[in-house]
């Protein structure tokens, strides 16, 4: 019984002796620190020098900038034509590439290489409070210059960059430009003779609906090159679309040219047959909304005044509209649907009658429909090409104010000394140094109560 209690006590005071063995080697290692103080206090003073200098010697090879999104969907994150917006693409190879040419860095340095000199962060902190999300439109963009860019200043490379993301941003975000692209070979010639007057009017639409769209966002610019305005063009386009084209399609009409006289006839003769039965649809539709409209309760017809709020919470009678004005609505646009496809078939009918009497075309004639297809196909061709050259200026032009560009970030000696960093990591350094001590003074204590 007597061994067990001893065996007890001794394991008691084992488990007490730890916190106090800790107690007294943090003891001894802040005193081994006081009887040192001078020794600690410059070497914390050489630490917080070395790392100010090195952070002033980083910044003399360093340049930065804010860069500041400036269009209405930066705000939401996107960019001009709605897509993902990603500042980190400001170190793509792409740009990187870029960069290399205007600087003329070609074989001295890789883009993966050059990409490791830019860092970006954002202006403010995307927490704001609680789960509010801040989605910032300015970023600081930094470029640390290295030995392979010799005795060119980082300012110059800075520079540069901005000038390479810029265009690699108007590029690649700005306007969709796809409708612009004109390929002659759109123009199947196997195919009637119609159906490439109908191809040539499409492209025509959708090239002077974009001329129009330029035209209003901006009825002054003018063309650098040139002094040309998007309404002239517009106006070309309009002078395409109701005379050259009307003359084409009048001319191969009233000579019935076709490569497939019957096949084209039985393909109008469908034609005619769908849109008859759409008529027909429509048209019942239309009757339906009529008799409904008939039937209303007369009491009903008239306007109908409710009660409501304005903004200081004070009652009035406002109009409001009843059943029979949506069922009056709707009869009208089946109205305006059946008289569409009634044009569409009076057309399709005329049509049909040209190609049955004409006995055949004489080639002379289908030379020459030949020739003004390819002669239209040349204009519209010119015309998109004008249309491209003015909007690629337009956009540049534009595509400068997507993007803005202040000067340097870093103004005083403090932040390029990067005084407070060089403090934080001094700190951190006597924290670690007074680390080593206590775990060495424990290791002794415990070797010495062994």
């Amino acid at each position: 019984m007597q061994g067990n209690n001893k065996s007890r006590t001794a394991g008691d005071g084992t488990s007490s002796g730890t916190p106090a063995r800790w107690r007294r080697s943090l003891r001894n290692a802040l005193q081994a620190f006081r009887k040192r103080g001078w020794l600690v206090l410059a070497s914390f003073l050489i630490a917080f020098l070395v790392l100010c200098g090195v952070y002033y010697v980083r910044s003399l090879h360093t340049a930065s900038t804010i860069l500041s999104l400036d269009y209405e969907e930066a705000s939401k994150g996107l960019t001009p034509n709605r897509l993902r917006f990603n500042i980190f693409e400001i170190r793509s190879g792409e740009v990187m590439e870029k960069l290399i040419e205007y600087a003329g860095l070609e074989g001295k340095i890789t883009p993966d290489e050059l990409s490791e000199c830019v860092s970006v962060k954002a202006t403010h902190d995307k927490s704001i409070s609680g789960n509010v999300n801040y989605i910032s439109t300015s970023f600081i963009v930094s470029f640390t210059n290295s030995r392979a860019m010799g005795n060119i200043p980082p300012e110059d490379m800075l520079s540069l960059l901005c000038k390479a993301y810029r265009e690699y941003f108007v590029e690649h975000y700005g306007f969709n430009h796809s409708i612009l692209s004109f390929d002659t070979n759109d123009l199947k010639f196997n195919d009637e003779y119609l159906m490439a007057v109908d191809l040539l009017e499409l492209k025509c639409s959708q090239l002077e609906k974009y001329a129009q769209l330029r035209s209003r966002e901006s009825k002054n610019y003018q063309d650098p090159n040139t002094g040309a305005t998007f309404s002239e063009l517009e106006q070309r386009l309009s002078n395409f679309y109701n005379y050259d084209l009307a003359k084409l399609r009048s001319y191969i009409i009233e000579n019935s040219i076709a490569k497939d006289r019957a096949g084209l006839v039985r393909m109008l003769d469908y034609k005619i047959r769908m849109d008859s039965m759409t008529h027909d649809k429509l048209m019942a539709a239309y009757e339906e909304d009529s008799k409904g409209v008939q039937m209303y309760d007369a009491a009903m017809s008239a306007v109908v005044m409710i009660p409501v709020r304005d903004q200081n919470m004070q009652y009035y009678m406002s109009r409001t509209k009843t059943g029979m004005d949506s069922m009056v609505a709707h009869a009208q646009s089946q109205l305006a649907g059946t008289a569409e496809m009634m044009g569409q078939i009076e057309y399709n009918g005329y049509l049909t009658e040209k190609m049955k009497a004409s006995g055949g075309t004489a080639r002379t004639k289908t030379e020459k429909a030949d020739a003004m297809i390819a002669e239209m196909e040349a204009s519209l061709d010119k015309i998109a090409s004008d249309i491209r050259a003015m909007d690629s200026a337009y956009q540049s032009t534009k595509g400068r104010n997507y993007i803005g560009f202040s000067e340097d970030t870093i103004t005083t000696f403090a932040e390029k000394a990067g005084v407070v960093p060089s403090l934080l990591f001094a700190v951190l350094i006597m924290i670690v140094a007074f680390l080593f001590v206590f775990i060495g003074k424990l290791f002794s204590d415990k070797e010495k109560k062994a």
